[in-house]
């Protein structure tokens, strides 16, 4: 995120971080750890169109976060894939969506459905049922005309969706992203893997990056460079108990 997306965070407040954060630093600084696995791109469908998403998995929650169904299919017909019925751009959309598992019945002949409405009519007529549960899975679609912000890793240039706040309870993975209060023009927020080369889960627990009064300040790219900055004495790093969902794209 740059400095002035991740502002609006900063002001929202704070979301009780939860979760698992690799190797503590002095000053809050924390290292990021992922292994070698690229993210798959994932085909579901909307209003009767295909579309694209990354399946994160399960996601634990405190309650107030803003869910979106999916509707997945436990014995669907061949080329069936998950059913969404809202998208970036709607305001029911999230990628925080709460599973409904969707399954025909005995002597029905399986078809594709390929919208949420075709389910419910299909469940009106007795072909099926649908089951609600208490699964809720981060799942980002792709697309739709989203902004993609610009940060850095590893000294490369990356992009990201920024899907807002999440309170998390304790169990998830999180990783760390470093944001300046006060960087140089063209500082965007750092983060420590890169985009398809590593797996990664897209939550974030944000810590502040701030120069020192006196200090010379620089563009830095990348978690090495801040932690030089670090031992030289030239920035404190502070974590909050913020969390955001800024899958890589």
């Amino acid at each position: 995120m740059k400095r002035a997306a991740l502002s609006v965070f900063l002001v929202l407040g704070a979301a009780a971080l939860g979760g698992t954060l690799a190797g503590a630093h002095p000053n809050g600084a924390v290292t990021a750890q992922a292994g070698p696995k690229k993210q798959k791109v994932l085909i579901g469908f909307y209003k009767n169109r295909t579309v694209n998403y990354f399946d994160y998995g399960r996601i634990k929650l405190r309650p107030g976060n803003k869910l979106a169904p999916i509707w997945v299919f436990s014995n669907g017909a061949d080329g069936q894939r998950p059913i969404v019925d809202s998208a970036p751009g709607d305001k029911q959309y999230s990628a925080l969506h709460k599973v409904n598992t969707v399954t025909w019945k005995t002597g029905a002949t399986p078809r594709v459905l390929r919208s949420a409405a075709a389910a419910r009519n299909a469940q009106t007529n007795g072909d099926l049922t649908i089951r609600s549960t208490s699964r809720v899975v981060n799942a980002a679609l792709l697309g739709f005309g989203q902004t993609r912000h610009a940060g850095f890793a590893k000294g490369k240039t990356i992009h990201y969706y920024e899907l807002g706040l999440v309170k998390v309870t304790p169990g998830n993975e999180i990783l760390p992203i470093w944001t300046f209060t006060n960087g140089v023009d063209g500082q965007s927020n750092i983060a420590d893997v890169v985009p398809g080369k590593t797996a990664y889960p897209p939550l974030w627990a944000v810590v502040k990056v701030t120069w020192k009064a006196g200090a010379q300040r620089s563009l830095v790219r990348s978690f090495e460079q801040l932690q030089q900055a670090r031992r030289a004495g030239a920035v404190t790093l502070k974590r909050t108990s913020m969390v955001v969902n800024c899958p890589f794209v």
